[in-house]
C-alpha cells in the first residue's frame, strides 16, 4: 500500500511539474507574440508617418516650383513694362527643383530600388553639387532611412499608377522637365515660354496636387487604422497576460496550495499515527523482553536440576562409559546455561529491567578471579596469561562487581578463544580525581584479529565476524553486545582495535567511586621490608609487571631475561656482598628452563640458601615433583593473584631467615580441576576402530566434539565400523580413501562446509559411477534447509538435536537400500 501511495505521489508531482511548465511556456509565447505584433504595428505606423512626411515635403517642393515659375512669368511681364511684383531670384527656382528631385529620388528608390535619369538640366557640376548639398540638407530630416522602409500600398499604387493608370511618378518627372525647360529661354515673355508656364501650372494644379493630396489622405486613414489596430493589440496582449496569470493561479498555484495543505494535514496525521505506533512498538518490545526474561528463568530452573543431578551422579561409583556420559551432560549443560544467561541478560537490558547492585569490591581481586576462571582454557591452549594492575590505583572501589567481572570475563574469554599461540594481557589502569576514578581494563591478545570493516559490527547483537558455514569458532553473537550495554549502563564506553594476523585489543573505561574505608594497601612485614627480590623470566611483559608489583610492595628488585644471565647476576651479587633474598623463576624459558636454573642455583654453595618461587603456566602433572627435586620453596600457577604472590614471597623469606626446615606454606593453586572431553571421544573412537577389520560402514563428518561423541556411542551401539572426520576437507579425503557405505555429513564445518564437501564427493563419483548415500545433519532446522541439502547432492536430511533412535533408523534404512542396490 505504501508503495502504491509513493507511486501516486510521484505521478502527481510529475503531472503538476508538467502543467506548470506548459502554462509558463504558453505565457511566454503569448507575451512574445503580442510584443512582436505590437512592434510590427508600431513600425507600420512609423513608416506611414515617414512617407506622409515625404509626400508633404514633395507637395511643398512642387508648390515652390510652381510658385517660382509664376514669379518668373510675372518677372517677364515686368520687363515688358508692367510692374506687378518684386524682382525674382533665379536660385530659388533651382532650390525648389532640387528639393522636388530629392523627394522624387527617395520615392523612386523606395518603390523600385533605383533612380531614373531625369531630363538634363543646364547646370554645371559645381552648381549642381552646391545646390544639391543645400537641397539634401533641407530634406535630410524627413527622408533619412526611408529608402530601407517598406512602402505603404496606397503610396505605391498612386506613385506607380497601379490604382487608376495615372502615375504620380511620371507627373513629377513632367513637372521637373517643364521647370528645367525654362532654363533654355532667355525671354520668359515669349509665346513658347508662356506655353511652358501654362502646361506647368495645369499639370501641377490638375494632376500632381490632387494625387499628392490623395496619397496624404490615404496615409492618414492608414495611420488612424493602424492606431486602432495597435489599441486592440495592446488590449489583446493585456487580456492574454491576465488570462495567463489566472490560468497559472487556477491550474498551478491553487492545486499546489491544496496539496500543501493536504500534505500538512497528512503529515500531522502521520505524526500522530507514528507516535501511537511507537508507543505500541515499545509496549510490544517490553512485553517480548519480559516474556523472554520469564522464559529464560523458567528454562534455567530445570537446567539447574539437570546439572545438579548430573554433578551428584558424577560423585557416585560409575564405570568409564557412564562417567563419560555424565561429563558430556555437565559440559553441554554448562554451555547451554551460558547461552541462556546471555539471553536473560540481554532481555533484561533490552527491557530496561537490569539494575546495578553497587557494593565495595577490590579491583585487583576481581581481575584475578577472571584470570583464574579462564586459566583452564589458557593451560589447554598453552598460552601465556598476563595480568597487570596499576599499583597506583586504590585497592577498593564501589560498584557492581558481578557485572564488572561479567564484562571482563567476556573480553578475556574471547581473547583466549581466538588466540592459538602467544599471550593474552589484561592491563588495568586509570586516573583518580576528587574521590572518583576512571578505570580502564584493556585485554590484548595475539590472535587472528578482526577486519577493520567488522570492528563496529561486533558490538551489535547476534553479530559474527565470520558468519559463514565454515567458521571455526561458534557463538551466539550476544557476548560483546551484552558487555557493551553493561558498560554503557555503568556510565562507561568500550573501544576496540585490531589488525589481521597480529591480534586485537578490547578495552572499556568506567567511572568508579573510590572506597576510602578499605583502601589501606597491604604491606610486607617489617622483618622483610627492603628485601632484594630477583626475577628471571624470558617474557618482557611478565618482567615489567612483576617488577612493578615488587616495587609497589617496597622491595628492591631486578630482573634477567634468561637463566644464564640470572645465574651470572647472582654470582656477581655474592661477590659484591649484595645478597638476594628471593628469586622468582619462570618455568618455561628457552635454552634453560626454570627447573634447570633452580638446580644450578642450589648447586652453588653461595646461593643455595636463597628461597626460590616457581611460576608456571603449563598444565604439567610432574611440576610439583620437579619443584621438590630442585629445592623450590613455593610454586604458583599463572596467572598469579597479587595477594597470593605477596604472601608466598613473604612466607618463603621468613622461613629462610628463620632457618626453618619446614617447607613454606604454599597458597592454594588457582588451576581448577578439569576433565578433557576429547579423551573420552578418543576412547570411544579407538575402541570402535579396534573391534573391526577391513571395510567401513559409516563415515561421519562432524567438527563438534560433543556431537562426535554422540555419533560414536550410537554407532558403537549399532555395531558398525565408522570413522569421524573433523572437517569437510578431511571428510572428502577419507571418503576417497575408505569408500564408506554411508556418510553422515554436518552442514556447518571449518575448512569446507557440508554442501561443498558433498559437491566434491559427487564430482569424484561422477567419474567412477559410484554413489554413496549422504545424510545431511544441520542444527538450523529452518524452512528450506532440506531442499538445500538435496540440491547439494545429499540423499536425506536430519535436524539437530539428533535422536539416537531416529539416527539408527535412518542409517538402517539407507544401509538396507544400499544392500538391495548391490544385489540387484
Amino acid at each position: 500500500m505504501a508503495s502504491g501511495n509513493d507511486m501516486s505521489s510521484v505521478v502527481t508531482q510529475q503531472y503538476m511539474r508538467g502543467r506548470l511548465i506548459a502554462v509558463i511556456v504558453g505565457f511566454v509565447v503569448t507575451v512574445a507574440v503580442g510584443t512582436g505584433f505590437l512592434l510590427w504595428q508600431i513600425q507600420a505606423t512609423k513608416n506611414q508617418a515617414r512617407f506622409g512626411a515625404v509626400v508633404g515635403y514633395m507637395a511643398d517642393a512642387t508648390n515652390d516650383v510652381i510658385h517660382n515659375a509664376l514669379r518668373l512669368e510675372q518677372a517677364s511681364l515686368k520687363d515688358n513694362g508692367a510692374d506687378t511684383g518684386p524682382a525674382l531670384d533665379p536660385e530659388e527656382l533651382k532650390t525648389a527643383l532640387l528639393r522636388l528631385e530629392a523627394a522624387y529620388n527617395t520615392l523612386e528608390i523606395a518603390t523600385q530600388g533605383e533612380v531614373s535619369t531625369l531630363e538634363s538640366r543646364r547646370i554645371t557640376h559645381e552648381e549642381g553639387a552646391a545646390t544639391a548639398t543645400a537641397g539634401s540638407e533641407a530634406a535630410a530630416p524627413l527622408i533619412t532611412g526611408i529608402t530601407l522602409s517598406n512602402v505603404p500600398d496606397s503610396v505605391r499604387d498612386i506613385w506607380l499608377g497601379e490604382a487608376n493608370g495615372t502615375s504620380l511618378r511620371l507627373q513629377i518627372r513632367d513637372v521637373v522637365s517643364l521647370a528645367n525647360r525654362l532654363d533654355v529661354f532667355t525671354d520668359y515673355g515669349s509665346s513658347a515660354a508662356r506655353r511652358v508656364f501654362n502646361e506647368l501650372q495645369t499639370l501641377a494644379n490638375n494632376q500632381v496636387r490632387p494625387e499628392l493630396k490623395r496619397i496624404s489622405d490615404s496615409l492618414h486613414k492608414e495611420v488612424i487604422g493602424t492606431y486602432g489596430t495597435l489599441q486592440w493589440g495592446l488590449l489583446g496582449v493585456s487580456l492574454a497576460i491576465v488570462s495567463a496569470c489566472l490560468l497559472i493561479a487556477g491550474r498551478v498555484f491553487v492545486p499546489m496550495m491544496n496539496r500543501v495543505s493536504k500534505a500538512h494535514q497528512d503529515l500531522h496525521d502521520a505524526n500522530i499515527s507514528l507516535a501511537s505506533e511507537k508507543i505500541k512498538a515499545q509496549s510490544a518490545d517490553r512485553t517480548k523482553s519480559e516474556f523472554l526474561a520469564n522464559m529464560s528463568h523458567e528454562i534455567r530452573t530445570p537446567m539447574n536440576g539437570v546439572m545438579g543431578m548430573a554433578e551428584l551422579l558424577a560423585r557416585t561409583n560409575l564405570d568409564q562409559r557412564q562417567a563419560m556420559f555424565v561429563d558430556v551432560i555437565v559440559k553441554s549443560g554448562t554451555a547451554l546455561l551460558t547461552i541462556i544467561n546471555d539471553i536473560l541478560d540481554f532481555s533484561k537490558i533490552d527491557a530496561g529491567q537490569l539494575k546495578l547492585d553497587t557494593a565495595p569490591f577490590k579491583l585487583g581481586e576481581a581481575i584475578e578471579d577472571v584470570a583464574a576462571l579462564v586459566s583452564t582454557r589458557v593451560a589447554e591452549k598453552d598460552l601465556e596469561l598476563i595480568v597487570r594492575v596499576d599499583p597506583d590505583l586504590p585497592l577498593s572501589f564501589i560498584g557492581d562487581v558481578g557485572r564488572f567481572r561479567q564484562v571482563a570475563t567476556n573480553l578475556v574469554g574471547n581473547a583466549v578463544k581466538f588466540t592459538e599461540r602467544g599471550h593474552v594481557l589484561i592491563d588495568v589502569s586509570g586516573t583518580v580525581r576528587d574521590g572518583s576514578a576512571l578505570v580502564t581494563i584493556s585485554v590484548e591478545d595475539t590472535g587472528i584479529g578482526i577486519p577493520q570493516d567488522k570492528l563496529d559490527v561486533v558490538f551489535e547483537k547476534f553479530a559474527q565476524v565470520d558468519s559463514s558455514s565454515t567458521r571455526r569458532h561458534e557463538g551466539t553473537g550476544l557476548g560483546l553486545a551484552i558487555a557493551s550495554r553493561l558498560v554503557e549502563l555503568m556510565g562507561g564506553s568500550m573501544q576496540a582495535k585490531s589488525e589481521i594476523g597480529k591480534g586485537s585489543t578490547f578495552a572499556f573505561t568506567i567511572p568508579l567511586e573510590v572506597d576510602h574505608a578499605n583502601c589501606t594497601p597491604k604491606t610486607a612485614p617489617i622483618d622483610v621490608s627492603g628485601s632484594r627480590v630477583f626475577v628471571i623470566d624470558d617474557n618482557p611483559i611478565n618482567r615489567e609487571i612483576l617488577l612493578e608489583q615488587l616495587k609497589s610492595w617496597g622491595f628492591e628488585c631486578a630482573a634477567a631475561e634468561s637463566g644464564a644471565v640470572g645465574l651470572a647476576f647472582l654470582e656477581r651479587s655474592v661477590q659484591l656482598d649484595a645478597r638476594v633474598d628471593c628469586v622468582i623463576l619462570d618455568y618455561q624459558m628457552p635454552d634453560m628452563n626454570g627447573a634447570d636454573v633452580a638446580k644450578r642455583i642450589k648447586a652453588n654453595p653461595a646461593t643455595a640458601d636463597i628461597p626460590l618461587v616457581l611460576l608456571t603456566s603449563v598444565d604439567q602433572a610432574d611440576t610439583s615433583r620437579l619443584a621438590m627435586e630442585c629445592g623450590i620453596a613455593a610454586q604458583l600457577n599463572k596467572p598469579t593473584r597479587s595477594s597470593a604472590l605477596l604472601e608466598t614471597i613473604v612466607s618463603v623469606m621468613q622461613a629462610a631467615r628463620a632457618g626453618s626446615d619446614m617447607p613454606a606454606p604454599q597458597p592454594i593453586q588457582l588451576r581448577p580441576a578439569q576433565t578433557r572431553l576429547s579423551n573420552a571421544v578418543e576412547r570411544g573412537l579407538s575402541s570402535s576402530r579396534s573391534q573391526r577389520g577391513e571395510g567401513l560402514d559409516v563415515l561421519v563428518a562432524e567438527d563438534n566434539e560433543v556431537n562426535q561423541l554422540v555419533f560414536s556411542q550410537v554407532l558403537d551401539g549399532l555395531g558398525l565400523r565408522y570413522r569421524i572426520a573433523g572437517n569437510g576437507k578431511t571428510a572428502v579425503e577419507m571418503h576417497r580413501a575408505f569408500r564408506p557405505k554411508i556418510m553422515l555429513m554436518d552442514v556447518s564445518m571449518p575448512e569446507m562446509n557440508g554442501y561443498e564437501a558433498t559437491g566434491a564427493i559427487r564430482q569424484t563419483e561422477a567419474a567412477t559411477g559410484d554413489h554413496t548415500p549422504i545424510i545431511g545433519i544441520t542444527a538450523h532446522a529452518l524452512k528450506g534447509d532440506r531442499e538445500k541439502c538435496l540440491d547439494a547432492g545429499m540423499d536425506d536430511y536430519l535436524s539437530k538435536p539428533i535422536s539416537p533412535q531416529k539416527l539408527a533408523d535412518m542409517i538402517e534404512r539407507w544401509m538396507s537400500d544400499e544392500k538391495l542396490a548391490a544385489t540387484a
